[in-house]
């Protein structure tokens, strides 16, 4: 495979799969081995430590990315690296208020919390994020300058160094006899440890590719005017995701007890945010790979005024369907079956399981949609629409959620329905507002309509041959053949069909960075 994009956005699919790979093998043996107060300590620092470091993990890479993008395709050099060191110094700045946010104010919060055990994972995790803030400026720079491959492995050797040393950090608090509260300490060591990793493997590429460079923030005050403005909205379009994770876990299970369904309330939410979640994540994991890709192509192309930009903008929405509707179809066919395969000991509760995963599933497309035209709208300078956008579909969920989890004979469906709905409508209204103004390539609709014929044959193929196969080689191999087989298929099909041709990718190849 010679092209950039297609190897780039083939390495960090690969890479954002394996890390939520590794990540979930590190919730097993850390529940083994903790104690369950030990792990309740640990959960609730994590979503404080998540809400602050939205900024770290999303919008300050996506905006360093687009800048620096942005300044390659003009080739100024200058620019590109005063907007890293400015960057770079604002995160360092950032990263300090939540270090003090996490840590000084630990003891405030686990006194209101009610769990005063905590106050060191509170601590240990305001570490991490001062060197994840750190992390952020590095990873916009590879975005920016297309060096995939140093952002991607950043990502990893993070993720390798938060499993690795957080579980040894554990076994051997367990080991010494220490209490449950710093046992917690330990478990969230591992971010701290991760994002240590990451960020000196980033300082050594960079002092091994990249030249050394100083900018002072009061003589760039326009430059961090602009960073802090276009940092913003993002921020809060990535705050989004884990406040309709906070509104779920509240609502659902107040709704479904309000329903009739007392105690069961909290075993049917686990369908959600236990059994289906963990599955949509590894999707993500590709999605976000395709948005991370088209970032800085898009922004390069939109600078230079590319007349490849109206063929760059439909293939991206090409691309997030293409890729996103076989995941998704995928999941929603063989909801159960896979469920049943992943938690054999959970038998019982797969059948009610399998149809929320199955709402999900139908969503994944449409997540797809919406980050890969996130990406694009973010490319071509249209940052706050796509956050608009989605706290539109939000609202609606929240209200459709609300109602339809009233309705006993839907029960917990509702909340997955009314996130396929909310995907849905951000995806549409992102559309509309990216294709407002670019013209349609002749044939995209033709190319649509045969990536769902691909689609829809390729889900035949792997629900018969499941059925057929069975009763024949038993049910985890025979579920694992018809996945491959309709992989086989739609790789197949993508040929026949010309679904996407060398002609698509090369127009997708960007100009080569200044650095």
């Amino acid at each position: 495979m010679k092209n950039k994009f297609a190897k780039e956005l083939g390495m960090l699919g690969v890479i954002g799969i394996l890390i939520k790979i590794i990540g979930s093998f590190y919730r097993v043996p850390l529940a083994y081995i903790m104690s369950e107060e030990a792990v309740s300590y640990y959960a609730i620092a994590y979503p404080w430590y998540l809400t602050l470091i939205v900024i770290s993990t999303t919008a300050l890479p996506a905006v360093v990315s687009k800048l620096t993008a942005e300044a390659s395709a003009l080739g100024d050099e200058t620019l590109q690296y005063d907007t890293f060191v400015i960057a770079k110094k604002l995160m360092m700045l950032f990263g300090g208020f939540t270090l003090l946010c996490l840590s000084v104010g630990a003891k405030g919060i686990t006194a209101f919390l009610g769990y005063p055990q905590s106050f060191n994972s509170f601590v240990v995790l305001g570490i991490a994020s001062f060197f994840v803030a750190l992390n952020s400026a590095y990873r916009g720079l590879f975005q920016g300058t297309q060096h995939m491959n140093h952002f991607g492995y950043s990502q990893l050797v993070e993720q390798l160094g938060r499993v690795c040393l957080g579980l040894l950090m554990v076994w051997g608090f367990v080991k010494i006899g220490l209490g449950d509260g710093m046992v917690a300490a330990a478990g969230t060591s591992g971010a701290a440890y991760g994002a240590i990793v990451s960020w000196l493997f980033a300082l050594w590429v960079y002092k091994r590719e990249y030249k050394p460079h100083k900018a002072l923030l009061r003589d760039h005050q326009a430059l961090v005017k602009h960073i802090i403005k276009m940092a913003i909205p993002i921020a809060l379009g990535a705050s989004i995701f884990p406040l309709l994770t906070i509104i779920d876990s509240t609502m659902v299970i107040a709704r479904l007890r309000a329903t009739g369904f007392g105690d069961e309330a909290g075993v049917m939410y686990t369908y959600l945010s236990f059994y289906g979640a963990p599955i949509i994540g590894i999707a993500e994991a590709v999605i976000i790979a395709l948005q991370v890709s088209l970032l800085p192509m898009i922004s390069r192309s939109f600078t230079l005024k590319d007349s490849r930009l109206d063929r760059q903008i439909y293939l991206g929405i090409r691309l997030s369907v293409f890729i996103g509707l076989p995941m998704s179809l995928g999941m929603a066919g063989l909801s159960e079956p896979i469920l049943l395969l992943l938690y054999p000991s959970k038998a019982e509760l797969m059948g009610d399981a399998g149809v929320v995963l199955m709402w999900l599933g139908l969503g994944v497309v449409f997540l797809s949609v919406y980050q890969a035209t996130t990406g694009m709208l973010q490319g071509v300078g249209k940052y706050k629409i796509p956050v608009i956008n989605l706290v539109i579909g939000a609202c609606v969920k929240v209200v459709l959620g609300y109602v339809l989890l009233g309705i006993p004979s839907i029960n917990v469906n509702g909340a997955a329905i009314s996130t396929l709905v909310a995907y849905t409508i951000a995806a549409v209204l992102n559309v509309i507002a990216l294709t407002k103004t670019v013209v349609m390539p002749r044939g995209f609709i033709l190319q649509m309509i045969k990536i769902v014929i691909a689609n829809v044959a390729m889900l035949a193929v792997a629900k018969e041959s499941f059925r057929l196969m069975t009763p024949i080689i038993g049910f985890r191999l025979g579920l694992i053949t018809s996945i491959l087989l309709a992989a086989i298929t739609y790789v197949i099909l993508t040929f026949l069909l010309k679904l996407i041709v060398k002609q698509d990718l090369e127009n997708m190849e960007g100009h080569h960075s200044t650095l």
